[in-house]
């Protein structure tokens, strides 16, 4: 087998990585104006489920099997989820705006929309691979 042979899938290309990549650092920007007491709390909570989202996908798409691929993107689903959790703790608490708040939630529901594609995209793969066998 050649260098050739082997291909390395690389998670920079995926829209979704890049929206949530997007996301994290939206978030990093509106957590810096968070109270100092919430720097173990609220900010900490958002900014480690926002980029366990990326961070999974990542990890997913470097998987060699569909079903630990679509684990991971699983796995970034619930990141997603638990980020609109913190913003709407952020938003009952005063520390983003409303404006804030709609433009991140639409993000992350964005985002969640896609992850929900690519599992389908890659259950389907996962079927039809076991229907050749």
């Amino acid at each position: 087998m050649s260098q050739n042979d082997y291909t390395i899938r690389d998670f920079k290309t995926l829209k979704v990585w890049q929206k949530a990549r997007e996301l994290a650092n939206d978030i990093y920007k509106v957590s810096a104006k968070f109270p100092a007491f919430e720097v173990y709390a609220v900010k900490s909570q958002i900014i480690r489920s926002v980029t366990s989202i990326g961070a999974n996908i990542a990890e997913g798409n470097g998987q060699l099997y569909k079903k630990k691929q679509i684990n991971f993107f699983n796995n970034a689903l619930g990141s997603a989820s638990e980020t609109r959790h913190w913003l709407i703790i952020a938003l009952d608490n005063g520390y983003i705006s409303e404006e804030e708040y709609i433009m991140l939630e639409q993000k992350t529901t964005e985002i969640i929309k896609m992850l929900l594609g690519c599992i389908k995209g890659l259950q389907k793969q996962l079927k039809g691979e076991k229907g050749e066998l």
